[in-house]
């Protein structure tokens, strides 16, 4: 799908007449400023770092647990300062402009020390805690309306926790951009902690030079839509339209004791899988067909144990998973929005095609349940292959990039509408997002910091039950995201592990010899 060059005089960061900087928000930012929840100060995308610090290797460094935890806290937010300012998108916000009846993103300068220091203090918070840093999360995580860094410390007994939390709106960075964030803030920590009072700590003046565009500037996509490009996507809202259109879509059963009066906590959970078993599934899914992967297989195990948790029947009825992929967008941007400088900013795009997963609930009378489900995983692993082939860009014209603000644009909601609404009867939709290796994107090692565990998530809309399937540290992690209104943390736990019992089953693994761990609250990964 081919297109002219891009004018953008409307998403183009201007000077207002205040001395502010902003620009018009695209479809990508729009949707996220309109799913907001009630009662909550942005949509967010979190980044999550457990880390420990070991200043053994600087024999100059002599110091006790105390001013050792000082240090910690100045190097971390001098690294905050630092990143901020190279990415100065992190401090802007989306306002609504009365006068024009528009949205715009503003990014106002600091003027002086003093806005320097209130900024700085309401933004990075240090909190100790008694509890794990990930239950702190989970139960009494702080209101936040801008992006803002939680230093969250802990001590239970002789056991001492730390944990970073990059907190962000959603419309200023995504899943892969956080865990860049969370990279470059380790690294500027790093050289904080070593260099001291002898760190420099900004570069004056021209900020507004490094604030990044929006998704539509970034992926050159022009201002208007061809009639053939407008006819493309009617036809693949048409397509979907009638996958969607199905009797008995996939969702998971609320809890049994959740409920669904007062205000929920959306939580996170995880399962990780040991490192010599990451490896065995890792060498199975090769094993299934050419292409196929660990997020094909685990995409497959999700959709055949949600139906397994549907009732049964005197009659085996038919059922249909649906999803759609979050893609990562900035390989196929040109430079410099290709690169970890424009990591505060919303890269990716929901694919416009659905994926749909055709599966039937046995009768009441069956017993060849389990036989079925692991013949049948192999055939929708490599089916899911097919549609990721489907879907995956494979350049800068590629559709689903040049389509991407039509299927954000679809997706924002109507005007006085609530886009968490719960429908009647309730529907609970669990689509999956992956990752990969996350590794890949955050350094373990910034010496005198170590990272020993990482992951991001976003929250889910509505009722829905957010599944993140990522690897660190060679372990494959399965993790939800989900509303205590609906479910419960026992309930989403055993639900996780029947996803890796169906893997293992599927791959034929045996899993007295390759258990998974299942690990707790405090502890501690998304694609968006």
């Amino acid at each position: 799908m081919g297109h002219t060059k891009p004018q953008f005089p409307c998403f183009q960061w201007r000077k207002s007449e205040h001395g502010d900087w902003e620009r018009d928000v695209d479809e990508c930012e729009m949707f996220y400023i309109l799913s907001i929840r009630e009662g909550s100060g942005c949509y967010p995308v979190t980044g999550c770092a457990s880390f420990t610090t070991d200043s053994s290797n600087n024999p100059t460094i002599n110091e006790d647990n105390h001013e050792k935890g000082y240090r910690v806290e100045d190097a971390l937010r001098k690294a905050w300062m630092t990143l901020c300012y190279r990415h100065p998108t992190l401090r802007s916000r989306i306002n609504y402009d009365e006068d024009s009846g528009q949205w715009k993103r503003v990014y106002s300068i600091l003027r002086d020390m003093e806005e320097e220091k209130q900024w700085l203090d309401s933004t990075f918070k240090a909190i100790d805690i008694d509890v794990e840093p990930l239950q702190w999360f989970n139960n009494d995580s702080t209101y936040f309306e801008t992006s803002t860094v939680f230093l969250v410390r802990s001590k239970e007994g002789s056991q001492c926790h730390q944990a970073v939390f990059i907190r962000c709106p959603h419309d200023v960075t995504d899943g892969v951009g956080v865990l860049q964030l969370i990279d470059q803030l380790f690294h500027h920590a790093a050289k904080a902690y070593k260099e001291g009072v002898s760190y420099i700590l900004r570069e004056s003046g021209n900020d507004h030079a490094r604030l990044s565009p929006c998704l539509r500037v970034a992926a050159a996509i022009p201002e208007s839509f061809s009639e053939a490009q407008f006819k493309r996507f009617e036809d693949i809202q048409t397509e979907n339209g009638e996958i969607y259109n199905h009797p008995g879509l996939l969702g998971l059963p609320p809890s049994s004791v959740a409920s669904a009066s007062g205000q929920g906590k959306r939580q996170r959970l995880s399962l990780s899988i040991p490192e010599a078993t990451t490896k065995q599934i890792l060498h199975n899914c090769k094993s299934i067909a050419p292409g196929v992967s660990v997020t094909h297989v685990f995409m497959a195990a999700l959709a055949q144990t949600l139906c397994s948790l549907q009732p049964q029947k005197e009659e085996s009825y038919p059922v249909r998973y649906v999803n759609h992929s979050m893609l990562n967008l900035r390989p196929y941007f040109r430079n410099p929005y290709d690169s970890p400088e424009h990591a505060a900013a919303a890269y990716h795009t929901v694919s416009a095609q659905a994926l749909r997963i055709d599966l039937a609930v046995p009768s009441s009378s069956s017993d060849a349940k389990n036989r079925d489900r692991v013949d049948e995983l192999p055939q929708i692993a490599t089916k899911v292959r097919d549609y990721y082939k489907l879907v995956r860009p494979v350049s800068s014209t590629d559709e689903q990039i040049i389509l991407a603000p039509l299927m954000f644009k679809s997706l924002i909601p109507p005007p006085g509408s609530d886009p968490h609404a719960v429908s009647d009867p309730p529907f609970y939709p669990v689509p999956l997002s992956s990752i990969g290796n996350v590794v890949s994107i955050v350094t373990a090692d910034h010496d005198p910091f170590k990272l020993t565990r990482v992951w991001a998530a976003s929250e889910p809309i509505g009722a829905g039950v957010a599944i993140f399937l990522g690897t660190w540290d060679g372990q494959i992690e399965l993790s939800a995201v989900f509303d205590t209104r609906y479910h419960d943390a026992e309930y989403i736990e055993n639900f996780l592990q029947r996803i890796v019992d169906c893997v293992y089953e599927g791959l034929r693994i045996n899993e007295h010899t390759a258990p998974s761990q299942a690990m707790p609250v405090e502890q501690g990964e998304m694609y968006l």
